[in-house]
């Protein structure tokens, strides 16, 4: 039994891996299959997104929760927020415009 991905046995991967069909627009198939390093590496990079988008998500609910109990100041909030501007980092309204259902 050869090894797939390095660590785990064909059969051992095969059961803990799900297959799923994602639909993406042609343009973003083939950014992600560039930036993946071709088509063979796209499973790879798709999961590592995701874990980084998870991972990201799981914050954004940890600072909620921390103002929940610690508000920041408005003023405190538009100066930073002002920052994340400058430097590129979109908020989260305008993520969630990009999210399809």
């Amino acid at each position: 039994m050869g090894a797939v991905s390095g660590r785990i046995g064909g059969g051992e991967y095969d059961k803990c891996m799900k297959r799923i069909t994602v639909s993406l627009p042609d343009e973003l198939a083939e950014q992600v299959k560039r930036a993946a390093g071709g088509e063979r590496r796209v499973s790879s990079y798709v999961a590592a997104a995701l874990e980084d988008y998870a991972g990201r998500e799981n914050l954004e609910q940890m600072l909620a929760s921390w103002n929940t109990e610690t508000p920041v100041p408005d003023e405190i909030r538009r100066q930073v927020q002002g920052e994340l501007d400058s430097v590129g980092v979109a908020d989260r309204s305008e993520r969630e415009g990009r999210l399809a259902g």
